[in-house]
């Protein structure tokens, strides 16, 4: 039968007996014996592979059809008209000039501003620390706090003439004091730079990065005239 084997078959099956006799030659103490016996030449050779891995299953790609809802769109939109919420603190000077048979005067008081011309707080201050009054308002209402107590106006505008003796655009201040117009209401770029108009007033803003604001409305025959100098802390 080995005769008819081809070469490299005859070679193969002369190597192996080769093999095998040098590992049953060897002595037992040998540590090369040891090693081929327990794994190296002389170990059998495993007649049995060990078989492959299953393949996972394909894991589709998501289309547009089987997409939900928080997948296909994540984004939530902002409201248009949100104001944000700040804060302000500083000084205010107030001068009203004399009108019909009213005198000229003049008042200097403290300010916290908290929250929006939508919604806020403003607690008026003297200079000395001492709190004068506190106004609140919401759309639709304000109010004013006193040491005498509390009373409800329609508007800021009806409130402020309560107050100071004469109306000031306090709802309007809040953006004044940001460097800016009240989007919601019209406005014209004044004659110097980085000043405007608005409301009949002019808004002097080329001192708002040392703090400083002014806003002034001029005196005719129907109107008192009004400047307001504001300074901030922060």
């Amino acid at each position: 039968m080995n005769a008819r084997l081809a070469p490299p078959t005859r070679v193969l099956i002369a190597l192996s007996a080769a093999t095998l006799t040098a590992c049953s030659s060897l002595s037992e103490p040998d540590p090369i014996v040891a090693q081929m016996r327990s794994g190296g030449a002389c170990a059998p050779a495993s007649s049995t592979e060990s078989p492959a891995p299953p393949a996972s299953p394909a894991v589709p790609l998501p289309t547009p059809e089987t997409l939900t809802a928080p997948q296909a769109a994540t984004t939530t939109p902002t409201p248009a008209h949100a104001q944000p919420h700040i804060d302000l603190q500083g000084q205010m000077s107030i001068k009203l000039a004399a009108f019909a048979d009213q005198p000229a005067k003049g008042l200097s008081l403290g300010f916290f501003f908290s929250g929006n011309n939508d919604k806020g707080q403003l607690d008026l201050m003297t200079l000395m620390g001492s709190q004068m009054a506190q106004v609140n308002w919401e759309p639709g209402q304000a109010w004013l706090t006193t040491d005498k107590g509390r009373q409800r106006y329609d508007d800021l505008d009806t409130l402020s003439a309560a107050a100071l003796g004469e109306t000031l655009p306090l709802r309007q201040l809040v953006h004044w004091m940001q460097g800016h117009p009240d989007p919601d209401l019209p406005s014209l770029p004044g004659e110097q730079p980085e000043s405007f108009t608005q409301q009949g007033w002019m808004i002097d803003t080329h001192e708002l990065g040392s703090k400083k604001l002014q806003a002034r409305r001029d005196g005719t025959p129907a109107q008192r005239g009004v400047q307001l100098k504001i300074y901030l802390d922060r």
